[in-house]
């Protein structure tokens, strides 16, 4: 019982959902994955940065890649210590929400979607492939500890958009 304690508290921490951590649409504009922001991060860069467990070690020719740090993996509950063992991924994907009410949005307003911090969280490499756009009614983290912070977070993504669930 004390270690799914644990695993919820890491959890919660690493995915960062609770409703009151979500941002304002308008403050979340950003460069676009992977481009460099003036001050040299990328919104992958911020991510890592953010969710780390430990202090992160920079890499890279101008010090602005994350190299390692410590990520709990939401989707197997392993720890990962390499940046580059890490995806980012959207908890309630772009498919799924234009299938439930996003269908109208404009460029800006799907950019702002897919790089909402509160719909991000980094997952172990190719752990994604599995989800294949689905939501929860058809699909949930293997790891069992994760599921309940998952649903909390899109069904709180889903109204922060006005979805369809």
């Amino acid at each position: 019982m004390f270690l799914r304690i644990i695993s919820m508290v890491l959890i919660f921490v690493i995915v960062g959902c609770n409703e009151g951590t979500l941002q304002s649409s308008s403050d979340l504009a950003g460069p676009i994955e992977g481009e460099a922001s003036e001050d040299c991060e990328s919104n992958r860069y911020k991510l890592l940065v953010r969710l780390s467990l430990a202090p992160v070690t920079l890499g890279g020719e101008d010090g602005c890649k994350v190299a390692s740090g410590l990520w709990m993996d939401p989707y197997s509950g392993k720890f990962i210590q390499q940046a580059s063992d890490l995806d980012v991924e959207s908890v309630v994907p772009e498919s799924w929400a234009l299938r439930h009410g996003g269908r109208g949005w404009s460029s800006k307003q799907r950019r702002i979607f897919a790089e909402d911090p509160a719909n991000t969280w980094l997952i172990g490499k190719g752990h994604g492939l599995s989800r294949n756009g689905r939501g929860p009614d058809k699909w949930l983290p293997p790891y069992q500890p994760a599921r309940t912070i998952y649903m909390q977070q899109f069904r709180a993504i889903a109204r922060k958009y006005r979805l369809a669930q």
